[in-house]
């Protein structure tokens, strides 16, 4: 019999992988109905000059979850980062998913439920590196990781990694396996996001 290991959930359905916001300086986060949970990682991007106190290609950590706000914490659990100005242009969030230690499983399978006019493209990270990466941040030989080539349970096809799965407006199911051969660490990141929301769970076993 196969041994199997938890579901571990990447992407909550609900949740937006990116919209916009708005800061205060109660360190308070405003984003009307963002579906983000307690731990979330994020990242920030503005079009001009983000609040003081968030900075550029940074992780941080969601606390403090209401339906239309949220604080964020520099590392998980941590104390809220204080927000002293709102800063200038359009803010936005970005929903970097969960890092998931993969090393102690031979094969691993990953369900993607497309929701609400779907428009996106997701793709797989994986690192062979003793400590997980930093897959936000650029391939380096200190920061080793690449995207990982999927296999279509449907019907075989195999899935480049740097093309990724896309679904362009249309609610779908999918699962795939993914290629992990001596791979410790696995992600997925959400590229050319428009519309719509992704659930994305992966279960491993031997």
């Amino acid at each position: 019999m196969r041994q199997f290991s938890d579901e571990n959930v990447i992407f909550l359905g609900t949740s937006v992988p990116q919209a916009t916001f708005t800061a205060a300086t109660t360190d308070i986060i405003t984003s009307a109905a963002h579906g983000l949970q307690n731990g979330d990682l994020l990242q920030f991007t503005t079009t001009t000059t983000l609040p003081a106190g968030l900075a550029l290609a940074t992780n941080y950590y969601v606390r403090d979850v209401t339906t239309d706000t949220f604080k964020v914490s520099a590392t998980p659990g941590g104390t809220a980062v204080d927000i002293t100005d709102t800063g200038t242009g359009t803010h936005t969030y970005h929903l970097m998913g969960r890092v998931i230690y993969v090393g102690d499983w031979k094969h691993n399978t990953v369900s993607l439920h497309f929701i609400t006019t779907p428009t996106m493209t997701v793709k797989f990270q994986g690192s062979l590196a003793e400590k997980a990466p930093d897959f936000n941040a650029a391939q380096a030989y200190n920061n080793s990781w690449d995207y990982v080539e999927v296999l279509d349970y449907e019907d075989g096809t195999a899935i480049d990694g740097d093309t990724g799965v896309a679904c362009s407006g249309v609610a779908d199911d999918r699962l795939f396996e993914v290629n992990t051969s001596g791979l410790t660490w696995l992600t997925v990141a959400i590229t050319a996001w428009t519309a719509g929301t992704v659930d994305i769970r992966l279960t491993n076993f031997e």
